[in-house]
Order: structure tokens, then C-alpha cells, then sequence
């Protein structure tokens, strides 16, 4: 059960206090750290009005090169529809990183989580997987958190 709760429109507001009483840093956080805090943030905390029973609540593991291809990144989405169907809120923590060639060969991918209960796994499948691995010890060239509506 999450201990609180958060507007959809402040999701992005929302993180930034979880990250702050988790003592992290948005601005220096590295992928293991990032990936913590996005999935404990998901693990803890409900949008309020979400659509949790019909896919309106999910996290999203994305990584491959940006929409330049100027660099190689990471991604961790917080999906949101509400209830009422308002817009899809996508809150999005971002980690991009140079170009090497292993990344390079990565290509592009992405896999989703639904439901609180299946983050364990899924985390798991993260931290297993060769996206992670080409950057768990890299420092991001850049941190981005954003929302966007859709």
C-alpha cells in the first residue's frame, strides 16, 4: 500500500520531494541511483484519480540514442491517465550519456511495468539487462527530469 499520495499535475513536484527526503541530488544522481529512486518513487507513492486497474499507472524503461542521435540515454516514465481521462501525464527522468561503441551496438528498446507487485522483476530485468550495465558506472553528460501531457 503507498504511504501518499500526489496530484497527477504535480507528479514532477511530487518526485522532486521524494528525492529530497531521500537525501538524492537530481542533479548528480548516477543510473543505479536514478533507477532507485524512480522505482521506489513508483513503489510508494499513487497518483491520485489514476486509473491504476486499466494500465493508468506504469513505469517505463526506455533506452537508445536521443531524438538527434547525438547521445546514447536512459530513461525512467511514470505513465499516468486519470480516471476521467484527462490527458497522459509522463513524467520522465533522463540520464544521457556519450557515445561509446558498446552503447552504439544497444541500439534501441524498451519494456513495461503495470503494477506495484511486479516491480521487483522488473527492476531485476533492468539492472540485469546490457543497457544498464554500458552505463552504471558512467557519468550522465546531462540529467533531465520533465513532464510532458499527451
Amino acid at each position: 500500500m503507498p504511504s501518499r499520495w500526489f496530484r497527477i499535475a504535480y507528479a514532477e513536484n511530487a518526485l522532486r520531494r521524494f528525492a529530497a527526503e531521500r537525501g538524492a541530488d537530481l542533479h548528480a544522481l548516477r543510473t543505479p541511483d536514478a533507477v532507485s529512486l524512480a522505482l521506489d518513487f513508483y513503489r510508494d507513492r499513487r497518483g491520485q484519480h489514476a486509473r491504476v486497474d486499466d494500465e493508468g499507472d506504469g513505469m517505463l524503461w526506455q533506452w537508445g540514442p536521443d531524438a538527434d542521435a547525438a547521445r546514447f540515454t536512459i530513461a525512467l516514465t511514470r505513465q499516468l491517465i486519470r480516471e476521467d481521462a484527462e490527458p497522459i501525464t509522463q513524467l520522465t527522468l533522463c540520464l544521457a550519456f556519450r557515445w561509446t561503441p558498446v552503447r552504439r551496438a544497444l541500439g534501441r528498446g524498451h519494456a513495461w511495468c503495470w503494477s506495484t507487485d511486479a516491480v521487483g522483476a522488473f527492476e531485476k530485468d533492468i539492472r540485469s539487462g546490457a543497457a544498464y550495465r554500458a552505463v552504471a558506472a558512467a557519468v550522465p553528460a546531462e540529467i533531465i527530469l520533465r513532464t510532458d501531457t499527451i
